[in-house]
């Protein structure tokens, strides 16, 4: 990921990614001191859904969704040629996150089926799938800008209300959203990275000592930068390393969100650190492990070694990251 992107000649600093979406990846940013939310256009395949010019829908979409009275972030600017638009940033849970969460959405579903309505009135349906909305203060916002012509099948009534709480449909979707995580080597950014360890074990093994000045200088040089995302683009696994790639691997972080533990994302996130680095028949992978973490790397056929000296007089304040 980019550490910052253009849009009209304005620089902003990614923060961290927000979601991938079927028309682009949105990430939190910042310029000038200000947040808000650069969402970039993407053109990978949807087998599902047919699009035109996906910037001029963007537009064409939040002019109507507004002319409609449905309650949707500002656009702050539009750059055609670069494919970007950036929105205000709304802060708060998406709905979806409130039901995973186990709150429930009865309290905002009357404000959901009043925008349905005043959607149906202008002929349109908006995507009533819970991960487009945010609560703030009371108030749901649709922070996704599509729209489409209204079709009774995809309306509130006939289809988003099934996701609207923990029911069947909810359950499947949460469990195959959980099994889609995708590998890939990429650098993040020390915000995004921040936020992964305070879902993970692995925030309270860092010194407290200049944190934040020394994770910025960690995920911008380490050599090794391998990240597990979920389908909406969430960050759930990390692997950072170091290596000769002739000889050694040595894994300085390795952590899973913890709502995905148990998954192989562990596993899958070592294997492809090993194969980048030259493969297990030229690689030795070595790293030193946390007592509650040596069970792990024993199932991936890693073995305790007493030949390892070690030369260190850093002051190490135990913390965790919150």
């Amino acid at each position: 990921m980019d550490e910052q992107l253009i849009v009209r000649g304005k620089p902003y600093r990614i923060l961290r990614l927000l979601g991938r979406g079927k028309g682009g990846y949105s990430y939190l940013a910042e310029s000038g001191g200000q947040t808000a939310v650069v969402k970039q256009i993407h053109h990978e395949p949807c087998d599902y859904y047919a699009f035109g010019n996906k910037i001029e829908a963007e537009k064409r979409d939040y002019e109507r969704l507004r002319a409609a009275g449905i309650r949707v972030p500002r656009m702050l600017a539009i750059d055609t040629d670069a494919e970007r638009v950036v929105k205000e940033y709304i802060e708060g849970p998406t709905i979806f996150e409130l039901i995973k969460n186990g709150e429930s959405a009865a309290p905002y579903l009357a404000q959901a089926r009043d925008m349905a309505e005043k959607a149906k009135a202008a002929g349109l349906n908006i995507d009533y799938f819970p991960t487009n909305f945010v609560a703030r203060d009371g108030l749901i916002w649709y922070v996704d800008y599509e729209c489409n012509e209204y079709m009774d099948e995809w309306s509130f009534e006939n289809w988003g209300v099934r996701y609207w709480s923990r029911t069947p449909e909810f359950e499947a979707y949460l469990r195959d959203r959980q099994s889609a995580v995708t590998i890939r080597e990429e650098r993040i950014s020390a915000e995004e990275y921040v936020d992964f360890l305070r879902r993970t074990d692995l925030g309270s093994q860092y010194p407290k000592e200049r944190f934040e000045e020394r994770v910025a200088r960690l995920v911008r040089t380490v050599s090794v930068s391998l990240t597990a995302r979920n389908d909406q683009g969430l960050l759930v696994g990390v692997l950072f390393g170091l290596t000769d790639y002739a000889y050694w691997l040595y894994i300085t972080d390795l952590g899973v969100d913890r709502a995905y533990v148990r998954r192989g994302i562990g596993r899958r996130l070592m294997k492809t650190a090993h194969q980048m680095a030259g493969g297990e028949k030229d690689i030795a992978v070595y790293l030193i492990a946390n007592e509650n973490a040596v069970p792990f790397y024993e199932r991936c056929g890693m073995k305790k070694a007493e030949d390892v000296m070690q030369y260190n007089h850093i002051e190490w304040t135990e913390f965790t990251v919150t």
